[in-house]
């Protein structure tokens, strides 16, 4: 009978290898099966995050900075700003905008629903906390101090 301590170290260990597997695999792009073809249909995101697609043709993609762009078809070739939340949203290391729905009957109803770090400390009512308004990139908040050790219960 295997133990909870060999059987947590197997997981473990299947994890690290598969980690490995991912770091030190082949750097080249992967080549694809018969019938199967790769072609690039928007270009000139940055850090896109999600895509939805209306009913009535258009696209709709986040990028992590906080813009809601939209394509007005998939043949379309220039986006526009549909919403700009970079002041709202905190853009930096893995935070951002990071979700995208549209409401089922859209564009009859339309709302357009979005997840986002807000860049507001709780404790402040300043707008952006750490950013600059309108800018793409936000900085690194500084983490408050740890509170004091003290031996009491």
């Amino acid at each position: 009978m295997i133990n909870k301590r060999t059987s947590f170290l197997s997981i473990v260990c299947a994890a690290i290898t598969c980690l490995l597997g991912l770091i030190t695999g082949p750097a080249h792009a992967a080549t694809l099966p018969a019938g199967f073809s790769e072609s690039i249909v928007f270009s000139g995101l940055t850090s896109p995050t999600a895509i939805r697609f209306s009913s009535d043709g258009r696209v709709f993609v986040t990028e992590k900075s906080g813009l809601v762009k939209v394509f007005a078809n998939l043949s379309a070739t220039t986006p526009t700003v549909f919403h700009d939340l970079r002041t709202n949203v905190h853009n930096f290391w893995d935070r951002g905008l990071m979700g995208l729905a549209l409401h089922p009957n859209f564009p009859t109803v339309p709302s357009v629903y979005v997840i986002y770090t807000y860049d507001k400390d709780p404790n402040n009512p300043q707008v952006p906390r750490w950013g600059t308004p309108g800018a793409t990139s936000d900085g690194c908040p500084t983490p408050p101090q740890a509170p004091p050790q003290t031996d009491a219960l």
